[in-house]
């Protein structure tokens, strides 16, 4: 069954012994995007708003931080006399700040528990203008936990430096912007309280624990979706249920691939939802039983017996191994399913 699983979800990984293979194969060789790490944490916000007195704090606790790649670029090109300032050519300073936030997301990509980052690829993509194809796609494809966590202006703390020239008020334009551009881009925004380092981070953490799931642990979100359908396939598909197509908004994105014994379908709200009034139509009751889930970065893989009972009284049981795919927001994009059905009693 183990077999048949990873063969399902396609994960076969080369032998590093084998001849030829190298170590640039394990850097970005995803096909499948976007790719989400829940357990990747932004703190971001307005310039000179304390973010790194509390990331200092945070790694003294002994969480990883990643460092943010401005002030490294600055310090760079400073060394080799290079023109890649922010206050000299942007564009060219944005270039190289969001291809080393491409690699910073993904040289952390084995870490499982969680990962503080200064800034992430939205603030490149906030500050471009115009906005190439290459910084809205990078914004897509690599996505971070949703919670993000924002300092304010803090014009009491802030203070210019030598990689930090521009003014109060600039930088609070700059925030203003930064707000709407990560809501633009799905993520969740948390204002970190005006309090002291520590309460900072105390805050940090405890919101963090107090979310859907464990950014420590990004398999319990998608897990506990996968549970989550299960109990709304036993609500709403059955003849007596009260079946919305609001309803299916609560699980699925607005387009979404389904298939059945390798039959592909392509459907969205107003399609899946003519097809599962029919479905349930002479459907009494459904149960799952549930052998283990097992999960690949936003993927569920489900091993189960299905239990149909219908109106007129036969039961149809399945054998069953249910794939469920979901986007960065929680919501299925793909569901697929392999099954062989009993005799019905």
């Amino acid at each position: 069954m183990k077999i048949f699983i990873l063969i399902l979800l396609g994960c076969v990984t080369m032998n590093p012994n084998i001849s030829g293979y190298t170590l640039e194969n394990t850097y970005l060789n995803e096909t499948n995007f976007p790719v989400v790490k829940n357990n990747y944490v932004i703190i971001s916000g307005c310039s000179g708003g304390g973010k790194s007195t509390l990331l200092s704090e945070l790694a003294s606790r002994g969480y990883s931080v990643v460092l943010e790649p401005g002030r490294q670029i600055v310090k760079e090109q400073t060394a080799i006399k290079g023109d890649a300032f922010p206050w000299t050519n942007l564009e060219k300073f944005l270039d190289l700040a969001l291809s080393r936030y491409v690699f910073q997301f993904n040289s952390q990509k084995e870490q499982q528990q969680l990962v503080f980052f200064d800034r992430g690829i939205i603030d490149a993509v906030q500050l471009r203008n115009p906005q190439p194809e290459y910084f809205q796609n990078a914004a897509k494809n690599f996505r971070y936990n949703r919670s993000v966590f924002l300092v304010p202006p803090w014009e009491e703390i802030f203070a210019s430096d030598a990689e930090r020239k521009h003014s109060f008020e600039s930088a609070k334009k700059e925030f203003d912007e930064l707000l709407i551009k990560y809501k633009n881009f799905g993520y969740e925004t948390v204002l970190i309280p005006k309090v002291s380092v520590k309460e900072r981070v105390n805050f940090i953490l405890e919101k963090l624990d107090a979310t859907t799931y464990k950014a420590a642990n990004a398999s319990n979100f998608y897990i506990s979706k996968g549970k989550r359908l299960l109990e709304w396939n036993k609500e709403k598909l059955t003849i007596q249920s009260d079946l919305r197509i609001n309803d299916l908004k609560e699980l699925f994105a607005p387009e979404f691939v389904v298939m059945a014994n390798g039959r592909r379908y392509d459907a969205n709200y107003q399609t899946y939802y003519e097809f599962l009034n029919k479905f349930r139509s002479d459907i009494y009751s459904i149960d799952y039983e549930v052998q283990e889930y097992l999960n690949i970065e936003s993927t569920v893989v489900m091993p189960l017996k299905a239990t149909v009972k219908r109106l007129k009284g036969n039961v149809d049981i399945f054998d069953a191994i249910m794939l469920i795919k979901f986007n960065d927001l929680g919501q299925i994009v793909h569901w697929q399913e392999v099954y062989s059905t009993s005799e019905p009693k």
